[in-house]
């Protein structure tokens, strides 16, 4: 196994000021959100900023459609033009914003109220809006959205408590709650070739394809992490990652943060987790063995990992940006090992070229 420090293998490295919330990479689009309310779009193939924009923040999420990409941050919901940064349109929701998709000609975005006396979500809200930042209809949920995904089957919310399962909002517009086998909150959900996937506090997945659902019982932590391309990776609170197709079990140091199938090295194909335990662990893990062939170190934690295949971005507490792409890293993971050493001074120099290059 080698062990290398995460700035020596990325191709451009940036600094956003603050936590890093959001990563979009879409065709020759870097597009990165802050804690503080920063949305910044690079080129991918020159790392020249094309815009910025500034909101109050934090950045919760963004998707593409098309010229037009969609923003939640704070309270609000924004309608961004993707080549200029210009702002179409805003509209403020009740409570604070979070999950945002774009599905035909509807926007649907959940938003939930914090209420300080009991400490925990009171009320949430799943809203419909038309691509003219039109409010077409709302729904008041119980519990607090963890995912949200859609399907031709209808919007699916998977929630915490009190009602736990999920919520459903059909194509007549009724909402209706569905109660899952496994009564634990939702912590986590994705959606992949017309199933969902919901992770649940004590460890355990639920797939529901269509209207059947199946279960994955693999530990006894939180679902952290949930990943899908050929096979389905779960990566949970414990540090445990489990693949069900290849039916590997391996269990790393720390809470599993992110997980993504990125960048291969020399043909191998790698799934790439970040880890937290005291500092950052990026551990690529060939996907058909479970074995960790590289380790990657980092200070500052993890927040998000973005990954199209052949490029991996990564952004930190500390507001960096990494964007390590598969040429780049496979040279210089070849390199000898005495010149990818930590050296302090070394890298001092390669941030100060770095800073002149932003």
């Amino acid at each position: 196994m080698i062990n290398i420090r995460l700035e020596d293998v990325a191709s451009f490295v940036r600094n956003i000021g603050s936590e890093c919330t959001l990563i979009i990479n879409h065709n020759d689009n870097l597009i990165i959100g802050s804690n503080t309310g920063l949305l910044i779009c690079w080129s991918v193939s020159s790392g020249i900023e094309k815009w910025r924009n500034s909101f109050e923040g934090p950045c919760s999420e963004l998707v593409t459609d098309e010229e037009i990409c969609y923003l939640t941050e704070n309270g609000n919901v924004h309608s961004i033009n993707l080549k200029s940064g210009e702002i179409v349109w805003s509209l403020e929701l009740e409570g604070l914003s979070d999950f945002i998709q774009v599905n035909g000609e509807n926007v649907w975005v959940t938003s939930s109220t914090y209420d300080l006396h009991i400490s925990n979500y009171s009320e949430s809200i799943v809203w419909l809006i038309n691509k003219n930042g039109d409010i077409m209809e709302k729904w008041a949920v119980e519990g607090k959205p963890w995912s949200l995904a859609i399907t031709d089957h209808g919007v699916f919310i998977g929630l915490s408590r009190p009602k736990c399962g999920y919520a459903k909002i059909s194509k007549n517009n009724n909402i209706e709650y569905v109660s899952l086998k496994n009564e634990n909150p939702v912590t986590i959900g994705l959606e992949k070739d017309k199933m969902i996937f919901l992770g649940h506090s004590n460890g355990k997945v639920t797939v529901i394809d269509q209207e059947v659902t199946r279960e994955i019982d693999i530990g006894k932590s939180a679902v952290s992490s949930l990943e899908k391309k050929d096979d389905l990776i779960i990566g949970l609170e414990s540090g445990e990652i489990y693949s069900e197709l290849n039916e590997w079990n391996i269990k790393l140091d720390g809470i599993i943060d992110r997980i993504v199938q990125g960048p291969s090295i020399e043909g191998v194909r790698f799934l790439w987790s970040s880890s937290w335990s005291n500092n950052s662990t990026i551990c690529a893990i060939d996907i058909n063995t479970g074995l960790i062939n590289y380790k990657l170190q980092h200070n500052f934690r993890i927040r998000q990992m973005k990954s199209n295949g052949k490029i991996l971005v990564l952004g930190d507490s500390d507001g960096k940006i990494f964007l390590i792409e598969d040429l780049v890293l496979n040279r210089r993971i070849k390199a000898p090992i005495e010149l990818i050493e930590n050296d302090e001074k070394r890298a001092l120099l390669k941030d100060k070229l770095r800073s002149l290059r932003m």
